[in-house]
């Protein structure tokens, strides 16, 4: 990826300026700082931290497992619009979650209220809620999710959409859609096929499967890491 492409955002400094003035910024020791990206202060939900050159987006709603809402999504995309701004001193993103989960999926009572809602403005809310966290695509740098505990439904789609995915032990992956009665969501299903083949792919979707860290080692949805040097 490059940040001279048209198809990117360009990296001028005045992308950076605008969004900046919107967060407030604590600084971390050892040269790391972090930004919060919210309307609410005591509760962010999307974190950046920089570390060097690599740039760490956080989701951070960690009592409800991160669970995505609108305004997370909205935080999101604004943190993806500052990162694109600032690639001449970024060479890569890691997405990952606060506390103990990557991402639980879309909110509950988001979904809830999608149900209550007309099918035209659904299919709305639904695009817009689904663009504001793909828009991690259109980072002109190399993503990594660093899944650290679950990942589900649209969390799962989130890891996905990013370049490579690396997983504790620890995480739980699933496409838990069909047990909502709903259509699988946030690109998985095109994500999903191209990272463990058709038929694991459809087996997931199909049925709901939550799998281990070992297991989803095995189906490749975080690839087996590169041998030792010798």
């Amino acid at each position: 990826r490059s940040c001279s492409s048209s198809s990117r955002r360009s990296c001028s400094s005045s992308s950076n300026n605008s969004s900046s003035s919107s967060m407030l910024v604590r600084r971390l020791p050892a040269s790391r700082h972090l930004r919060r990206l919210s309307t609410t202060v005591d509760q962010p939900p999307v974190l950046i931290e920089t570390a060097g050159r690599v740039a760490i987006l956080r989701l951070s709603r960690p009592s409800s497992l991160n669970a995505m809402t609108a305004e997370m999504g909205d935080a999101f995309a604004e943190a993806i619009t500052e990162l694109s701004g600032r690639c001449d001193e970024i060479g890569a993103v890691v997405v990952t979650g606060a506390g103990k989960a990557f991402s639980a999926g879309g909110d509950l009572q988001f979904l809830r209220d999608r149900a209550e809602d007309s099918a035209w403005r659904n299919t709305a809310v639904m695009r817009r809620f689904y663009e504001r966290f793909l828009s991690v695509r259109k980072l002109p740098v190399p993503t990594v999710a660093a899944i650290n505990g679950p990942a589900i439904g649209a969390g799962l789609g989130l890891a996905l959409a990013c370049d490579v995915r690396v997983a504790s032990p620890a995480a739980k992956m699933g496409v838990t859609f069909v047990g909502l009665g709903i259509h699988p969501g946030m690109g998985t299903s095109h994500f999903l096929p191209l990272a463990v083949g058709e038929q694991v792919a459809a087996r997931m979707m199909l049925t709901g499967e939550v799998v281990g860290g070992e297991q989803a080692l095995r189906e490749r949805l975080p690839p087996p890491p590169p041998p030792e040097p010798p």
